[in-house]
């Protein structure tokens, strides 16, 4: 008898499986007949059972080779309804929107970003699927599927999306397809991105403060028309037809007298400068002389040095864009190649400032600045003011890699929205040895992996906790107001490293680094 009635529990458990599991399929079906929102132009749904791959074809080719993506496809790792949606936010521009919706669900949603000038994220969001943390997942195009300025010419409506409002879209129509799914809107909702994404993120915060709970915001480029005009200057130098013009070995030399300098600043002799603003890295060392006539550097290359590691000020006296951060070198290192720091850079002067593929972007001047702040106008979340996000309880989580160009503002936050009770909504990771979102071509050994967007081709943690995952931390105090004061993080070798909460640093104690004052 006994032997009868586990196997009459079993098949009264498999059928309560399969009923949920025909449940699910047929809500997921029944999305693509029954959904609507305002501008909806097409919605698409399949139901995907787990260690399925699902082809994506709305991943351009172009994502997949920029971002090291095998294909364009994504394997599932669990049971999930995924909804395609397109959204025409204007007669001339339509956003994207994907939306995983898994069986075990958490009541809670994550919206992501974008990086670069692309709209590749699209498949971002199956990362978290990977880590079973069970929250419904979004990503969006934010209006484009390229990887260039391209789709902005002469395309307001694009680059508005782009900008701004592809996030904000992203956010509702998530939460109107979550209930849909499940019958309630999500309890929590929560953000992150990285570079553009970082920035979409403080945008989200500023414009739509009831969009995210919670916000996650990964060196983000809060400037955009400032930061890429500082790319274009401090390159002039170094170009190649220049006397300043700098080679692999040159950088290298550069990298080391750094290191020389300033390594030993932390306690710890490691190949990583934690605390740049510390080191007052003078490259007039490396000046050719009778006493070093070898690895050594001209006047012209010591010169551009110079500028490249001081504040820039407008021709008025105005503050423009901090100094490059003494450590990193991967990133100056483009030059070589090309005429601007970094490869998206002149064609945002090509296809949004000037509306001319055919603009060289060899020469640019303050006129060229103007112009750019001009256009890119909406792009740009520099304010500072967060004080509805801050109102209505939102917690923002902002990190930033000590190697890293593109630059943050916690006094610029502080002084608009008050210094007095600000660590009770904003947090501020500085991260040792991290260049920027991916740390690709970083020479240092920085534990910059703790769960967050931007590493390729997915997020990592030493563990999914919130000791170790910035995400769970986040959560953490918006539920429950625990405040995050320090982050585990990982290195590419798997060590570890506490990450401190900015005012707060890292001291070297007993052979580790722990967060002290």
């Amino acid at each position: 008898m006994r032997k009868n009635h586990h196997c009459l529990t079993a098949m009264v458990d498999l059928t309560t499986v399969s009923a949920r599991l025909l449940s699910a399929q047929s809500r997921c079906s029944a999305l693509s007949s029954t959904f609507s929102t305002p501008g909806l132009a097409t919605i698409e749904t399949h139901y995907v059972t787990g260690g399925t791959n699902l082809p994506l074809p709305d991943v351009s080719a172009d994502c997949v080779s920029q971002f090291g993506m095998a294909g364009p496809e994504v394997s599932v790792p669990q049971n999930v309804c995924y909804a395609s949606l397109a959204i025409n936010t204007s007669s001339t521009s339509t956003t994207r929107v994907n939306v995983w919706l898994p069986d075990d669900y958490n009541g809670r949603f994550f919206g992501t970003g974008t990086g670069g000038l692309s709209g590749c994220e699209l498949r971002l969001a199956n990362a978290f699927l990977r880590y079973q943390l069970e929250f419904a997942t979004a990503a969006t195009d934010v209006g484009h599927t390229d990887s260039t300025a391209e789709p902005f010419l002469n395309a307001p409506e694009v680059l508005r999306d782009f900008a701004w409002r592809g996030i904000h879209v992203e956010a509702v129509v998530s939460k109107q397809i979550i209930k849909a799914y499940y019958g309630t809107r999500p309890s929590y909702s929560y953000y992150s991105g990285c570079s553009m994404g970082g920035r979409q993120g403080y945008q989200a915060a500023e414009r739509f403060p009831e969009d995210f709970d919670g916000i996650i915001a990964c060196s983000p480029g809060l400037n955009p028309a400032n930061l890429f005009g500082w790319h274009a200057f401090i390159s002039m130098p170094f170009r190649a037809t220049e006397p300043g013009a700098m080679s692999t070995e040159d950088w290298t030399l550069v990298r080391n007298e750094t290191m020389k300098q300033c390594d030993h600043l932390d306690g710890a002799v490691d190949g990583t400068i934690s605390y740049p603003e510390d080191c007052k890295f003078d490259p007039r060392a490396l000046l050719c002389s009778d006493t070093r006539p070898q690895d050594c550097l001209n006047t012209a290359q010591v010169d551009g040095l110079v500028q490249f590691y001081s504040d820039m000020f407008e021709p008025d006296g105005q503050f423009f864009y901090p100094h490059y951060n003494p450590g990193g070198t991967e990133q100056p290192g483009r030059i070589r190649s090309g005429v601007w720091l970094m490869d998206p850079s002149p064609d945002v002067w090509r296809y949004v400032v000037y509306s001319d593929p055919s603009w060289p972007g060899t020469d640019f001047s303050w006129t060229d600045v103007k112009a750019g702040q001009e256009k890119l106008s909406e792009m740009k979340a520099w304010t500072g003011d967060l004080r509805a996000f801050k109102k209505r309880g939102g917690k923002l989580v902002n990190t930033h890699g000590s190697e890293d160009s593109v630059r943050v503002s916690y006094t610029m936050t502080a002084d608009v929205t008050g210094k007095r009770d600000m660590d009770n909504w904003y947090a501020l990771y500085l991260v040792p040895g991290h260049n920027h979102c991916s740390n690709k071509g970083s020479v240092a050994k920085g534990a910059w992996k703790f769960g967050q967007l931007g590493q390729i081709p997915e997020p990592r943690a030493a563990s999914n906790t919130s000791e170790h995952n910035i995400l769970l931390a986040l959560v953490d105090w918006v539920e429950k107001g625990k405040q995050p004061k320090k982050l585990v993080g990982m290195t590419d070798e798997g060590e570890t490293r506490e990450v401190c909460r900015y005012p707060s640093r890292g001291k070297w104690v007993g052979g580790v680094w722990k967060c002290g004052s």
